[in-house]
């Protein structure tokens, strides 16, 4: 005898000692109205399918079609440290054409300044308050200590470097 013969002769067993329920002849009826009965609330359901097409439509037209931004624009609070600053380089010649600033507060990497006048650059960061040192790169190629800065060390490459000191003070 296979495993599956004894699985089943047990289960018609279980089956056949279950009591026998009588069943009245429009039993069948009553289950089908009951299923139509439901069928005709489902326009509910449809309701609730264009309601939430509708509201989706009119969320999409007021974001693209308004001044809505679609994220909230977060303010720096004071709390978070971040202060803006603002660097200004005025090159000693007038024909330099590209002067970036780098320095701890940007991992080195160098950031390019706006040309304001023909021998003024500027660039207005947002930093945590703390030290840090910084230089200018004129046009590629040479390094260049904040003249404006009374704070300078050695850089390490016979060059100095500018030490901008952003107080933990609000500067709104």
């Amino acid at each position: 005898m296979d495993i599956m013969d004894t699985k089943e002769e047990k289960l018609i067993e279980y089956l056949e000692s279950l009591p026998q329920l009588e069943v009245s002849e429009d039993f069948a009826q009553q289950v089908m109205h009951r299923i139509e009965g439901r069928k005709k609330r489902s326009c509910y359901a449809d309701y609730k399918k264009w309601a939430v097409v509708s509201l989706a439509a009119v969320f999409l037209v007021l974001i693209f079609f308004s001044d809505l931004p679609l994220l909230p624009e977060l303010e720096i609070s004071p709390s978070l440290g971040y202060r803006k600053i603002e660097l200004v380089f005025y090159s000693p010649s007038q024909s330099s054409r590209t002067v970036a600033v780098a320095g701890d507060f940007s991992g080195w990497d160098y950031l390019q300044m706006e040309k304001v006048k023909e021998d003024c650059w500027r660039i207005t960061l947002k930093v945590k308050p703390g030290k840090y040192q910084y230089g200018f790169l004129v046009d590629g190629k040479e390094w260049v200590a904040d003249p404006n800065s009374f704070r300078q060390v050695p850089d390490g490459f016979g060059k100095f470097n500018s030490v901008l000191v952003v107080n933990g003070e609000s500067s709104s």
